[in-house]
């Protein structure tokens, strides 16, 4: 099991734990709403969030059987935990799928990493091609 954000990850395997997903997200997803956040998600501070996320939601639930819930959930892909935030988690940016995957580490023992996307190749302003730079002339 990993976790990551709509934005970043497409693959199979793909689970909500998100309110909704976002709009144009592509179909093949499931949802897994015992992890949604509640009603409060954007209107506390982080660690209003947090102690709410693990009374109302964690607390409630058996973490060997979410885990393995989410399991069947994947249909023989890995599963993937998704919302919307997006790495890296520092400062004002948090997400409660860490929550989830500390959770698991916590209660089963069971490492559940975030899924990076590969660095995007920069495109440097300034860098001009030759004049007689055409990809036919590869």
């Amino acid at each position: 099991m990993k976790t990551a954000s709509f934005f970043t990850y497409r693959g199979p395997g793909r689970i909500s734990i998100a309110r909704s997903a976002p709009r144009y997200t592509p179909a093949g997803y499931e949802s897994f709403p015992d992890l949604e956040p509640g009603p409060w998600f954007r209107s506390v501070t982080w660690d209003r969030y947090v102690e709410l996320y693990q009374r109302e939601v964690l607390a409630k639930l058996d973490p060997k059987k979410t885990f393995d819930a989410l399991q069947k959930l994947g249909l023989g892909a890995e599963p993937v935990l998704l919302c919307w935030e997006k790495p890296p988690f520092e400062g004002d940016n948090h997400c409660h799928r860490r929550l989830v995957a500390d959770w698991f580490g916590e209660k089963l023992g069971i490492n559940v990493p975030e899924l990076i996307p590969p660095p995007k190749p920069s495109r440097r302003k300034g860098v001009s091609l030759p004049l007689d730079f055409s990809p036919r002339n590869k």
